[in-house]
């Protein structure tokens, strides 16, 4: 007799929960630095890109134009960090900030053009753009370093020598910070007997409290 979709003898299968940067960002030091890292380069871009505006519009303001006209230095002051960013980026995989802070921006796949570069930017319009570019990526499953706009371009920023793809990062990074100072020791299994993600099959790794995260697709379950 099926009572609720559900009969006797049938196990339950466990909850699953993807991956979100915000998962990762409370006790994971290695992705708090890496974010604090690009926080300091973005408003380091920002001075740098913002100082010769400052100057033409100031200059203009009162030599030339009507001195109202200084309010229009926003939205110019974003324009011109959107190509500051994206024409250094394009060039060189780093802007003066991100080369201060050792960062640079690795492509996911084989093609990094200039529209790429453009997009991944655009945000820097504004710096509430920026911060909901952030938001919306930390709070969906992927790479926890990543912005949104970092996911539609298959773009991501790492520390130089820094894995590029998640796997490896996950692994070599966050693993290792979830379960502060304990050591993870090798089981004493055999290796047709450890847990299994049921999603994908990849060998799940314990991170404390019942849990485990997969090595593969980065679920916890």
């Amino acid at each position: 007799m099926m009572i609720d979709g559900q009969s006797e003898g049938i196990n339950l299968k466990q909850e699953i929960k993807m991956v979100t940067g915000f998962d990762l960002l409370h006790n994971n030091k290695p992705l708090q630095k890496h974010w604090m890292r690009r926080l300091i380069a973005y408003l380091i871009d920002f001075v740098v890109s913002s100082m010769l505006v400052y100057l033409v519009f100031f200059f203009l303001a009162f030599r030339v134009l009507h001195p109202s006209m200084i309010w229009y230095f926003p939205m110019t002051a974003g324009i011109v960090q959107v190509f500051y960013s994206a024409g250094l980026e394009y060039t060189t995989k780093k802007t003066l900030g991100k080369a201060v802070m050792k960062l640079e921006v690795g492509s996911l796949t084989y093609s990094f053009d200039s529209s790429d570069a453009l997009i991944r930017n655009f945000s820097k319009l504004h710096g509430i753009f920026v911060l909901l570019d952030w938001v919306i990526g930390m709070a969906s499953e992927g790479d926890p370093r990543q912005r949104y706009l970092d996911r539609l371009t298959d773009t991501t920023v790492k520390a130089v020598g820094e894995p590029l793809h998640v796997r490896e990062f996950i692994e070599d990074h966050l693993l290792k910070s979830d379960v502060e100072g304990k050591s993870i020791e090798p089981e004493e299994e055999e290796e047709g007997d450890k847990r299994r993600c049921r999603e994908c099959g990849g060998e799940l790794m314990e991170i404390g409290e019942g849990k485990a995260r997969c090595r593969d697709c980065g679920r916890i379950q």
